[in-house]
This record gives structure tokens, C-alpha cells and sequence, in this order.
């Protein structure tokens, strides 16, 4: 089977999904993909967007709203002195959807993403 991840902001208590880019949920499967949940992250860490040719055409307010967090890609396999929950014990995989501390903001990125033509086109809407 293997081990499936997410993108985890351990400061924020928010999460990406691969499946909402349309990406695997293997670290292969989306480290390698073009237009994946590592273009969100990309997006989300800019702290500097719009001042420059080649930055994401948006406005959004979710653009570099990461800059400077705790990430964490968290695989569901993690265990004992893995990045866990200190209060629960579970991994940060399981607590995204086991816990209602964790929002997820795929498809937030993904809006704000489509905002800029080519990733419109890239993700197909």
C-alpha cells in the first residue's frame, strides 16, 4: 500500500491534501508532479507575492499566509518521537482527521491558485 502524507502547519492547525491538487498521496507521487499540493505550499510560504514577473496573479489574502509557520509533511506511519499530538499521542496525519483542531485549506489555495490564468488552466477549471 504505502504510506500517504499531508501538508501540516502544526502553528495554524491547518492542512493541505494532495487529492484536492489532484496529486497521489505518496510523497513521490506529488513531490514529482508539476502542478501538485507542493505548488500550494509554494504558494502559501511566498512572503513577498506580487512584486515581480512570474509571482501567482492574486490577491488572495491565503498567498504567503504560511511564511515563517511550523510545516510538517506528515506521513500516517509516524509514530512514537515523530511529530505527534502532545495532548492525543497521534500523529499529525491522523489529527487532521481525527481532530477538530485541523482545517483543511486545499481548496482555498487551489481558488486563490486560480486566480492566475495558468494555474486555472494547469488544474483544469
Amino acid at each position: 500500500m504505502g504510506q500517504y502524507y499531508k501538508v501540516v502547519n502544526v502553528t495554524k492547525k491547518q492542512y493541505l491534501s494532495p487529492h484536492a491538487f489532484g496529486s497521489g498521496l505518496k510523497l513521490t507521487e506529488f513531490a514529482s508532479d508539476s502542478c501538485s499540493v507542493m505548488t500550494g505550499l509554494a504558494v502559501l510560504l511566498a512572503n513577498s507575492n506580487g512584486r515581480g514577473g512570474g509571482d501567482l496573479v492574486s490577491d488572495n489574502e491565503i498567498v504567503g499566509s504560511w511564511a515563517g509557520d511550523k510545516i510538517v509533511i506528515a506521513g500516517d506511519y509516524a509514530g512514537p518521537g515523530d511529530s505527534c499530538e502532545p495532548d492525543t499521542g497521534l500523529n499529525l496525519y491522523d489529527s487532521c482527521d481525527d481532530n477538530d483542531q485541523y482545517k483543511d485549506i486545499s481548496y482555498q489555495v487551489v481558488h486563490a491558485m486560480c486566480d492566475d490564468p495558468y494555474w486555472k488552466e494547469e488544474l483544469g477549471y
